[in-house]
């Protein structure tokens, strides 16, 4: 027997008849949807109804379950039969779609749950110096790459979680800031990280990072500095035919160091009689130079000496805008 055939012969026996499924449903004293089953071959009539339905569809029961007309046949064993192979392929047929809806739920987790991150352990090569440092890769991650000072992670999870993944890797770095950008410095591995992505692409997203050694916000001060200073550790000094005073401002600063400071000493001479001797340190905004003393080692009882002093920064010399020099020389530069 073959439900799906018995089902269809059902529906076009009353449509024969010209009768709705709800009519036909009326008549046997049962539900449309029983009958919408019949003949989607989803389920088939009980015993006690296949006369009555034959006798609405004015045919019998051989010819609506398509069977033999024969002595013995055991109509009712048939059916059981017939609905235990229903039931089986039901079941199979459910168990495919649990199967199917696990799958969507498992992926749907794997894409928008937080998973969190793994730190992984990558090669950096610095001017020939090759060290380890760290990244933060999402779980799951793959096909780690680098190009000089890029490293690219794959990644089947979804964008916006991987984003927040990355986000909570770099919360554990010190954030530093310069020139209205934010860099993360990994003190562990004295590495910055200066740029990170995460674009999409067809099957998977990329994860990217630009790394630079060492800290970041010292360089690019380091170079700004050079730029406007003409050179680092370097004296800018002033001396006149017709003044005998003599001015050094000599930068001392360790830009090596971890943690920069622009550290520097100021004398002021006037022939061999010392004016000021003094250490601090300075900074650089907008093509002004501030010098902060921490420290005067020595002062005349003649000059009252201020706490800091201010230079405009023009063609790499320093023209000083304090006025505590003016009895001596007026319009003091520093080349």
């Amino acid at each position: 027997m073959d439900n799906n055939r018995i089902g269809k012969k059902i529906a076009s026996l009353r449509k024969e008849k010209g009768l709705t499924q709800e009519e036909l449903g009326q008549k046997l004293f049962i539900t449309d949807k029983a009958i919408s089953k019949w003949e989607r071959g989803l389920s088939l009539p009980d015993i006690t109804l296949l006369e009555k339905l034959a006798d609405e569809l004015d045919t019998d029961i051989y010819t609506i379950l398509q069977i033999s007309k024969k002595k013995d046949v055991n109509i009712e064993k048939i059916l059981n039969e017939e609905r235990k192979r229903i039931k089986k392929e039901m079941n199979k047929r459910n168990k495919i779609l649990l199967v199917c809806f696990n799958c969507i739920i498992v992926f749907i987790l794997f894409k928008l749950l937080p998973i969190g991150y793994d730190v992984i352990h990558v090669r950096y090569d610095f001017n020939g110096q090759n060290k380890v440092i760290n990244l933060g890769a999402p779980k799951f991650s793959f096909l780690i790459k680098n190009n000089e000072n890029n490293y690219s992670i794959k990644n089947f999870r979804g964008n916006y979680i991987l984003k927040s993944e990355v986000k909570n890797y770099l919360s554990t770095l010190k954030q530093i800031s310069c020139y209205d950008t934010t860099y993360y410095y990994d003190k562990n591995t004295d590495i910055t990280i200066i740029d990170y992505s995460v674009k999409s692409r067809l099957l998977w997203n990329n994860i990217t990072y630009g790394v630079r050694n060492g800290n970041y916000c010292n360089q690019l001060e380091v170079l700004d500095y050079n730029e406007k200073l003409g050179g680092l550790l370097r004296f800018h000094t002033y001396q006149s035919n017709d003044s005998s005073l003599y001015v050094t401002f000599l930068d001392k600063s360790d830009v090596s160091s971890e943690k920069l400071s622009w550290e520097a000493q100021f004398s002021v001479y006037n022939g061999k009689e010392i004016l000021e001797k003094s250490n601090g340190t300075f900074k650089i905004e907008n093509d002004e130079l501030t010098y902060y003393r921490k420290d005067i080692s020595f002062k005349s009882n003649n000059l009252k000496i201020p706490n800091e002093s201010h230079f405009v920064v023009r063609n790499n010399k320093l023209i000083l805008k304090d006025d505590y020099l003016d009895k001596y020389k007026k319009g003091i530069i520093l080349d």
